[in-house]
């Protein structure tokens, strides 16, 4: 996947958002402050790119012509008038707003309007979203806010309020299975699995489908270990993940292996799988675990991933959540044939 941000007329599964904010463009009607709402992955950072390349580009004004010298530094990150800011560690701390702050008593450098990016804004702390708000209530004429957010909810009221929402979808599978780099995995159970995995996102670890592949199956090998099994074994493979940093992809896979096991007990035969290859395997842990163990051990896998979001102790999580399961898992059942 490109690290170039796209213009307008590239930006793929978004055609809603974007004709939005190409109207608002054209017609000189942009406000102070968007709030770009939708999934992870989905594109709201890099449209807020797109978006400052509009505003920005002498060649295409209103478009993006992506090769002028405005584009190019907004694709390089150099651009002294387009910013994008992250979290510092877990949060968006008030210095960084207060340095957003000084940049703004400043004119443009070189920009016909200056493009300041929050990237994952519900990260902002309360007093850091309390000083931004200063700023939307007397936002500069020569500037535009955009908060990009998973869960505008998180947000507060008066900051929300003084933004025009824009809503961005999941994308369709035809536009992620045209955006993954997917050429070595013909149509067929693997290229199926990495196409619903990806839930309407182009999630950063599908940039490396084999390693996702891979993974699942050393996976697999685990869970075939519980309960009853060569808890060593799993030990092993716990160790290799936790050891690197696969253990983020790895509580992925298994949430939605869950989330399969838990589907499948209420739908059955007509139930969506993500793992739809693996619907034998799923079929026998419907019968090995029951429908409420399945969705409170799927509970316990979002509060793990969570957990070591915060920096909870990784390797106690990780040990407790293996633990958690064989305890939960019995060889006789419990659970029910779908």
């Amino acid at each position: 996947m490109s690290l170039e941000t796209p213009t307008f007329q590239a930006i793929r599964g978004q055609d809603q958002a974007v004709a939005l904010l190409r109207g608002l463009v054209a017609h000189a009607r942009v406000p102070s402050a968007l709030l770009f709402a939708g999934p992870a992955h989905v594109g709201k950072r890099t449209t807020a790119l797109a978006l400052a390349k509009a505003l920005n580009c002498r060649t295409a004004p209103g478009a993006g012509c992506g090769s002028c010298p405005a584009c190019r530094k907004i694709d390089e990150g150099v651009h002294p008038d387009v910013e994008v800011i992250a979290a510092d560690g877990q949060f968006i701390r008030i210095q960084q707003i207060r340095a957003i702050d000084a940049k703004l008593a400043l004119i443009p450098f070189e920009a016909r309007k200056r493009v300041i990016v929050l990237a994952a804004a519900e990260r902002m702390h309360l007093e850091s979203a309390n000083a931004l708000l200063k700023t939307l209530e007397e936002p500069p004429g020569d500037t535009l806010l955009v908060l990009c957010t998973e869960q505008p909810a998180r947000l507060p009221d008066t900051v929300r309020s003084r933004c025009m929402r824009v809503r961005f979808a999941p994308l369709d599978e035809a536009t992620v299975d045209a955006l993954l780099p997917l050429e070595d995995f013909p149509e067929g159970p693997p290229r199926q699995f990495l196409r619903r995995f990806a839930q309407g996102q182009l999630r950063p670890e599908l940039a490396e489908p084999a390693r996702v592949l891979a993974l699942r199956d050393a996976l697999l090998d685990a869970l075939a270990q519980v309960p009853g099994g060569d808890y060593e074994r799993i030990m092993a493979h716990h160790a290799a993940w936790s050891a690197s940093d696969d253990w983020r992809l790895v509580l992925e896979l298994l949430e939605t292996w869950l989330r399969d096991v838990v589907v499948l007990h209420s739908a059955g035969a007509a139930a969506p799988l993500i793992h739809e290859d693996q619907r034998e395997t799923l079929t026998a842990w419907c019968r090995r675990l029951a429908a409420a163990q399945a969705h409170a051990w799927h509970q316990q896998v979002l509060a793990t991933r969570d957990g070591l979001l915060l920096n909870v102790n990784k390797a106690l999580a990780l040990d407790a959540l293996w633990l958690g399961m064989r305890a939960a898992a019995s060889v006789d059942g419990g659970g029910s044939h779908p």
